[in-house]
């Protein structure tokens, strides 16, 4: 009968649980912090405007067993020395702390990478660029994959002073990210335990392309929705009906009448009834289910209902 024996601890596999024991607070901090600096860039591009196009949501701190086995195949390829210890570890690896950013097209992308890089690289901002930032949206790697790629460096405060750790950011569209789903992106990277045959590849390179056409149609589509709900309507003149709203957002509503026709009301029609001479969010005087006087201004574009006022606020400020 063969005796069964344990295998020997490995070095590595013990520098990297030393690291995660005595970074794992600083890194849930560290993230906190990033999506928090990265929220409010959003929210700054993103202002009286669907919040929904930037998410911040996802984010992670890498296994354990999957850094160690990146660290493996990094010393295998010649590419870095066999860490000695915790802090070698650390400085291996610039993804242990990860967010992604999705965008709902490439204009948001391209707005919110711009903003990035600007708060980055100000002297009065906190948090830097641990390395150039990767722009594979500009220039695709040849398997069709397309992001934006940061390493922010975020300073955390513990009880031995402030601990430097970085975050790696991608920025992608939805559509980017779909991609790296639908062609299995992960069985085939490097490491992974799929190799890429030439159909795939091909395959892979062709997708991207469709959907980064598709991405292009999208900000078009985009682009022509905002001039319509930002549009101010004329104030027509004909008879006032009651409508129902149905939908509401910062800059338009939906509202139905009796006919069943759904019309825009425009932020111009609502911040004009309300009488304001500041910048309105629509939702915040408009609400799902309130019924509204309107006037109807029917273009070939689209279908207006423009609030008759006075309007008051509803959701305090």
């Amino acid at each position: 009968m063969t005796a069964v024996t344990a295998p020997e601890a490995d070095p590595l596999d013990d520098l990297v649980e030393e690291l995660y024991t005595d970074r794992a607070r600083a890194w849930e901090a560290a993230l906190v912090t990033a999506q928090t600096f990265l929220d409010t860039i959003a929210d700054e591009i993103l202002d009286n405007l669907d919040r929904d196009r930037l998410n911040a949501d996802t984010a992670r701190i890498k296994d354990p067993a999957r850094a160690a086995d990146k660290i493996r195949r990094r010393i295998a390829e010649g590419r870095i020395d066999m860490p000695r210890t915790p802090d070698d570890v650390a400085s291996a690896l610039s993804d242990i702390v990860g967010v992604k950013v999705l965008c709902k097209s490439p204009r948001d992308l391209t707005a919110f990478t711009e903003k990035l890089v600007q708060a980055c690289e100000s002297a009065h901002c906190p948090i830097d660029f641990a390395e150039t930032p990767v722009d594979y949206v500009t220039y695709p790697k040849p398997s069709g994959y397309r992001a934006f790629h940061a390493v922010l460096v975020v300073g955390v405060a513990t009880h031995q002073g402030i601990v430097s750790v970085k975050v790696e950011v991608q920025v992608k569209t939805r559509l980017q990210d779909a991609w790296g789903e639908l062609t299995h992106e992960d069985m085939y990277k490097p490491g992974g335990a799929l190799k890429p045959t030439e159909r795939h590849s091909e395959y892979a390179t062709s997708m991207a392309t469709l959907l980064a056409e598709v991405d292009a149609m999208a900000d078009t589509l985009a682009s022509q929705l905002e001039e319509l709900t930002t549009a101010a309507g004329a104030q027509a003149s004909g008879p006032t009906i009651r409508v129902r709203v149905v939908r509401t957002g910062p800059r338009y509503a939906l509202a139905v009448a009796d006919d069943g026709r759904r019309g825009l009301i425009p932020a111009r029609s609502v911040k004009d009834a309300a009488k304001s001479r500041q910048r309105i969010k629509v939702d915040h005087y408009l609400s799902v289910g309130q019924h509204v006087d309107v006037t109807v201004d029917d273009t070939d574009d689209a279908l207006y209902y423009n609030v008759v006022g006075p309007l008051e606020r509803t959701k305090p400020l």
